[in-house]
């Protein structure tokens, strides 16, 4: 049924994610929590015969792989929140690999994501109480990122991490940095051009339509003083996730900006070693559900 009422509680939708993975542990620790249960209303969508006690709304879904129930959960959450019936999504980890085997090209939840809603400017952007950080590139091979660095793309991920401080986060006129690509941020081209090409001019541009933006700074220093910037944008994945991972990992939160909704997801994956055992650590889908209702 359509929610209706003005002061409804907000829903979020849960997708389990690969069903062979902690996805179902952490969903379940984190809802056995009161301050996370207390929040709104959920649904969670998936395999009920691996969460057979919950109380949670449940939508079951048949599937003959894990792969192809990985993605089936994500288009039943598509549909619900294209239908209205949910105010927002936290998707457990699903294992790109497997899902790409399923279906050619799948490269992420992101990507697929922002495909079925017709999304052509969006990013990763990686949460936590003290630091928010986008990436220009996100699953790239390392020695494809170069080629992906142009003052287009950087000047859009700028943007919209301009647009999603102030629409989002409400932070009227936020301060965003943006790092270099290479060593010493090129060096003044003596160890790469595409800052001196690329890079500088995007951030002038950006600056040129108001945007409070600086850089581009070295990524091996800029972390080691607190600059009060609200938001930083990175090159590529691991300069940007490597150091935030390693400082916030319990409390970071993957959130897709540039999506017509709201959606979040843990930072780790589906870490099949200890699946079942009980270890999983759900601190991080606690803050994805968390941030989901705040943002939502």
């Amino acid at each position: 049924m359509l929610k209706s009422a003005v002061n409804t509680p907000k829903c979020i939708a849960i997708t389990m994610g690969d069903p062979r993975g902690v996805g179902p542990e952490v969903i379940l620790k984190a809802l056995q929590k009161k301050d996370v249960i207390g929040l709104g209303n959920f649904v969670v969508i998936g395999d009920r015969k691996l969460l057979p006690k919950t109380k949670i709304a449940f939508v079951d879904v048949a599937y003959r792989s894990p792969a192809e129930g990985s993605l089936k959960f994500l288009d039943k959450a598509l549909e619900l929140i294209k239908g209205g019936v949910v105010d927002a999504l936290v998707t457990a980890p699903l294992s790109k690999e497997a899902v790409s085997r399923y279906k050619k090209d799948f490269r992420g939840h992101t990507e697929y994501l922002a495909e079925n809603s017709g999304v052509k400017n969006f990013d990763m952007m990686f949460v936590s109480a003290k630091v928010r950080l986008s990436l220009v590139t996100r699953h790239v091979a390392l020695k494809e990122v170069s080629k992906f660095i142009t003052r287009k793309n950087v000047f859009s991920s700028i943007k919209l991490m301009h647009e999603t401080l102030n629409q989002k986060f409400g932070i009227t006129c936020p301060c965003i940095a943006v790092l270099g690509l290479n060593p010493h941020a090129g060096e003044n081209g003596l160890l790469g051009k595409e800052e001196i090409k690329h890079i500088t001019p995007a951030i002038k541009s950006a600056q040129q339509q108001g945007i409070k933006v600086q850089g581009p700074f070295p990524a091996d220093t800029f972390f080691c003083h607190d600059k009060g910037f609200d938001g930083i944008v990175a090159m590529y994945h691991d300069q940007g996730l490597v150091l935030l991972k390693g400082m916030y990992f319990r409390n970071l939160v993957n959130f897709t900006a540039g999506l017509p909704f709201v959606r979040t997801s843990p930072v780790h994956g589906t870490a099949f070693d200890i699946a079942g055992q009980g270890k999983a650590d759900p601190s991080s889908m606690i803050a994805a559900i968390k941030l989901a209702f705040q943002l939502a």
